[in-house]
């Protein structure tokens, strides 16, 4: 488990570096939905972004919205719980 969370925490951190091709700008005209490949690992999905580059990216989003639960769930479970009784 500890193995997972640092190796997303890993790629989050170096998604710049890691990511073979920008997550944001396709090619609709020469790479819009090729198959995996040799260049493009899980290949391209409709706007002609890679879609690897768009999972080490999207680990950022993962672990921004895991941190968010965490600091708030805490906060919030103290509150009803100490209203509840």
């Amino acid at each position: 488990g500890l193995g997972i969370v640092l190796a997303l925490v890993l790629v989050a951190i170096f998604a710049n570096q890691l990511a073979p091709f920008s997550p944001y700008e396709g090619d609709l005209r020469t790479t819009r939905l090729l198959e995996p490949s040799s260049t493009h690992w899980l290949g391209t999905d409709d706007q002609g972004r890679d879609i690897l580059s768009r999972i080490i990216h999207g680990s950022r989003v993962t672990l921004y919205v895991v941190a968010l639960v965490a600091v708030l769930a805490a906060p919030i479970g103290l509150i009803v719980g100490t209203v509840a009784g």
